[in-house]
């Protein structure tokens, strides 16, 4: 539907052209009239309409100032003049300042009639153009898009020597070869991806970033899928004087990627300029560098080569800070898992952290060392027959893991959730395994108070027999199973008699009973009065506290 606005300063043809025809049945919404070429201007500048109709002479100001004005911002609008004969010749004279059409007053409904569906020809003409015009620029076939993707891999693998005579240049491919490029590489957290191994969704996310990508380079670069080692899309983008700036809106366009491919997590690194195929690999080498050091930073997610070159890549000394100082703290922490200390863990594993942040070394030192980390504390686990479970593999497995991880902090997430397992672990090892049935009884109890439960039900829970699960109750709670649930229970109910207006019948389902009598025995066998008076007591009670 096209917009369309009217301006004329006399009131009863102003609203007489609103109502003239059945607009809506042409597809037209009228969004607003105007008195004056002023008024026009600015409700043009909000409404963005498709068509102007405006009357030639008006006060503060006429419709060719407002035709010249709306050209400037709209320069596909349909302005038609409305004139009378008087100013013929200059209504005639107004079509060269891009003036659509003219209507000569008084209107005719035919006339006007024929007017607008040949003014609504035009756009629709227009607008096919301009569709058929993006087809174009955007049909590039996936045959050319393997092929332009096969020539970047080439570059990357020094395959690839170009000349800068005009044969060369006039194939998009070769002429990048004599411009200013400059590689984006794009890393895909290919972490949670091992997390999520055969997410057949998480596959087609991948694929359709990389066609998203390769729609916003379009001609101004060449892009590749590159995942030697890691999940990464390389981007070779032909730069002008303003790189920088060219590169933000590119990267920003790949930012504002929506739907689902947002759940993808990923970082952006940019290498440094270059104007062959040598130096390109050159370029791609720094991006590389670039992504390996937003590994060691919190909130950056995009970095530029130029931006940290300058910066001393992890020295000698710090090296051997780290190798020195790291087992020393990998001992210590699995010497607190052992040691059942949960705080010390975490305390450890917090300063560990923090000094590998503090320390200028290399991601693949630190990635290979927690990776041998993770193993020991696997080793340990199964000497004990226990194991991480099956989707934290170790050996050569969590190494190719560690390595595709985009971000230092995800590591720390990963690893003191591991060590928390194997804390819980040996502490329910090191219990005795009657006291561990009865940790387990309880915390059936704890979380399932409100359902069907009794001796029986979570007796077969955990593979025993109802008479050796109630000998064990009295045995380490000094309570018979019955006393133990009864008295939980009638704990919940008091705090829910105590902290609203819930019926007596649904307090009662809410703490496991189904028969409100039974419940309501129960509660005045251990309180010695009804819910109901229970309720009421601590009311009465709480009202003359205050």
């Amino acid at each position: 539907m096209y917009k369309l606005l009217i301006v004329e300063d006399e009131v009863w043809e102003r609203e007489g052209l609103a109502s003239f025809l059945d607009w809506s049945k042409l597809s037209i919404e009228v969004i607003g009239t105007a008195a004056n070429g002023r008024q026009g201007l600015q409700m043009a500048k909000e409404h963005l309409p498709d068509i102007i109709m405006t009357d030639i002479r008006m006060p503060i100001m006429d419709g060719l100032e407002l035709s010249r004005e709306v050209k400037r911002f709209l320069p596909n609008c349909k302005i038609i003049i409305i004139t009378g004969y008087d100013d013929f010749q200059y209504a005639r004279d107004a079509i060269h300042i891009g003036v659509y059409d003219y209507l000569l007053k008084p209107i005719q409904k035919t006339e006007l009639l024929n007017t607008i569906n040949k003014t609504k020809a035009g756009l629709d003409q227009e607008n096919q153009q301009e569709e058929h015009i993006s087809k174009l620029k955007n049909n590039l076939t996936e045959s050319t898009y393997k092929e332009r993707e096969r020539f970047l891999l080439e570059i990357l693998q020094g395959n690839v020597k170009c000349r800068n005579d005009s044969s060369d240049t006039e194939d998009l491919m070769f002429s990048f070869c004599s411009k200013n490029m400059v590689a984006i590489v794009i890393r895909i957290d290919g972490f949670s991806y091992y997390m999520e191994a055969g997410n057949n969704e998480n596959k087609e996310n991948l694929k359709e970033f990389y066609r998203e990508i390769r729609q916003i380079v379009g001609n101004k670069g060449l892009t590749a899928e590159y995942y030697m080692e890691k999940r990464e899309i390389v981007i070779c983008l032909s730069v002008g004087q303003d790189s920088r700036n060219e590169i933000n809106r590119i990267v920003q366009q790949i930012q504002q990627l929506n739907g689902d491919i947002k759940r993808l997590e990923y970082i952006i690194g940019v290498g440094s300029l270059s104007n062959s195929a040598s130096d390109f690999t050159k370029s791609f080498n720094h991006a590389q560098a670039a992504l390996n050091r937003i590994f060691f930073l919190r909130d950056t997610n995009i970095l530029f080569y130029d931006d940290f070159f300058h910066e001393n890549d992890a020295n000698e000394a710090s090296v051997c800070c780290f190798l020195q100082s790291a087992p020393d703290y990998s001992k210590q922490i699995l010497n607190a898992v052992i040691s059942l200390d949960a705080h010390e863990i975490n305390a450890l594993t917090e300063e560990f952290f923090s000094f590998i942040y503090n320390h200028s070394v290399d991601k693949s030192l630190v990635c290979n060392f927690l990776a041998g980390m993770m193993n020991e504390l696997s080793i340990l686990l199964f000497s004990n027959n226990a194991m991480l479970n099956s989707g934290n593999n170790t050996g050569d497995d969590i190494i190719e893991r560690f390595h595709s991880c985009i971000k230092l902090e995800q590591l720390k997430v990963f690893i003191q959730k591991r060590l928390i397992y194997a804390n819980e672990f040996f502490s329910k090892k090191r219990k005795n395994k009657e006291e561990y049935i009865i940790d387990d009884a309880m915390s059936i109890i704890h979380n399932d108070y409100n359902q069907n439960i009794g001796l029986e039900i979570i007796a077969h829970r955990l593979g025993i027999s109802p008479n050796y699960l109630g000998g064990l109750f009295k045995k380490y709670v000094g309570k018979r199973f019955t006393q133990v649930l009864t008295s939980f229970r009638m704990k919940k109910a008091e705090e829910l008699l105590l902290s609203g207006e819930d019926s007596i019948l649904d307090i009662a389902k809410a703490v496991g009973y189904d028969n409100i009598s039974y419940f309501c025995t129960v509660f005045k066998k251990n309180h010695g009065i009804s819910p109901m008076e229970y309720r009421e007591k601590n009311a009465y009670e709480n009202k003359n506290s205050k």
